[in-house]
């Protein structure tokens, strides 16, 4: 007979020690050193910039958004693998030991991080909040076990539709319930939104008393939430566990008609394609470019704007340089009788103005939050920055058994 609180425990030490195979790549001795000074000046930068807010600060109303998306997002981590469809299906009724250990952890995973989140909005809640911070976050955390219980019960319906709007009233209800808190609204509010809740606790219960598990819904968003982690895991290593999806983007293809056809213009629309549409690399693109714009205009010295400038320049090649590698064992870049010669040339070229459109805009933040000449010979500085690391990361390395 199953054991069901036994295979929680052999799966969850099995997923503890892939992650943490991973976590050893990740925080390595220099990553560690580099989070630290980041961290570090950042914390300067932070406390200096909450000195100079107003009073009449809509710390309410920013918190009710961060907190209350907080709260509603996640899910239960089952830890249910695909062969669990077939194998595990009969025996749903003796799994109720095994869900209970997996609510239990997420949880506590989640309130671990609402912590997390607290403690960096620390500063922000004792200066302009009533609400003391131990209750504070004692309301958060029964908020998001809340959400987790209801996120769990819409296991039990199939219908896409029913998903959107539940995660839509909870994000709703959840914000609502911090606005009101911390900006001491009158009691009726509070209660308001309670029977809103409870209606959709009953709702939930009643709708799912009858029901079984939607099987293909729990193994996708636990491959879901088991994608968050491997796809940051795969900057650092490569994670066999992790599968790119390609998205069409159809917003982004006029981009696409600047770029000729031709022989000498494959390998570039291939690359371009694979930026927009493969993997993340456009994500991460977008992220550390809106990343290095909040930090030029948060920091107040003109060396350490320039010195942002050339490191979100260099991190950017980085942490695009495996685009290149993407399609080395792809059948058709050798099928055809294409020149070897343009694949690196298409992608050093497509590094190129990726990182000098990227040094633009850090410049066009600049110019507005500071203008001085001085910015123009960073420009033309950044510029041939990320020429060089363009040259440096974009060029495809040659290995055994690839196609270049």
């Amino acid at each position: 007979m199953m054991d069901a609180g036994k295979l929680w425990q052999e799966r969850f030490r099995a997923e503890g020690r892939r992650r943490l195979r991973y976590l050893r790549y990740m925080f390595n001795d220099h990553l560690l050193v580099g989070l630290f000074i980041v961290l570090g000046w950042a914390a300067v930068v932070y406390k200096r910039s909450i000195e100079q807010l107003p009073p009449s600060f809509p710390y309410p109303a920013i918190a009710a958004a961060v907190f209350g998306w907080a709260a509603a997002s996640g899910s239960v981590r089952t830890l249910f693998r695909e062969a669990d469809m077939v194998f595990l299906l009969p025996a749903e009724r003796r799994l109720r030991p095994y869900i209970r250990r997996a609510f239990v952890f997420s949880a506590v995973w989640h309130s671990y991080g609402l912590c997390l989140l607290l403690l960096a909005a620390g500063p922000l809640h004792v200066r302009f909040s009533p609400v003391p911070w131990p209750l504070f976050l004692l309301g958060i955390v029964c908020l998001k076990l809340w959400n987790l219980w209801a996120s769990w019960k819409g296991n039990y319906i199939a219908e896409p539709s029913f998903h959107r709007w539940s995660a839509l009233v909870r994000l709703g209800a959840s914000a609502l319930v911090v606005y009101f808190w911390l900006a001491a609204a009158p009691w009726p509010f509070f209660g308001t939104v309670a029977a809103l809740m409870a209606a959709l606790s009953v709702c939930l219960w009643r709708w799912t008393e009858r029901k079984t598990w939607k099987w293909e819904r729990l193994i996708a968003e636990e491959q879901r939430a088991a994608r968050l982690f491997y796809r940051v895991a795969n900057l650092f290593t490569d994670v066999p566990e992790w599968r790119e999806t390609a998205k069409r983007r159809r917003w982004l293809d006029p981009l696409l008609a600047f770029i000729p056809y031709g022989p000498r213009h494959v390998f570039f629309h291939l690359y371009a394609r694979t930026f927009l549409r493969a993997g993340e690399y456009a994500g991460l693109y977008v992220r550390l470019t809106a990343i290095g714009c909040v930090v030029l205009a948060a920091a107040d010295h003109e060396y350490m704007r320039a010195a942002t400038v050339l490191l979100v320049l260099y991190a950017t090649a980085v942490q695009l340089a495996a685009l290149p590698h993407r399609h080395r064992y792809s059948l058709w870049t050798r099928l055809y009788p294409l020149p070897r010669t343009e694949s690196p040339a298409a992608a050093m070229r497509l590094f190129a103005i990726l990182l000098i459109a990227q040094n633009t805009l850090f410049h066009l933040v600049l110019a507005a939050v500071s203008p001085r000449f001085l910015w123009l010979a960073t420009w033309v500085g950044g510029n041939a920055w990320g020429i060089w690391a363009a040259g440096r990361y974009g060029r495809p390395r040659r290995r055994a058994n690839a196609g270049y």
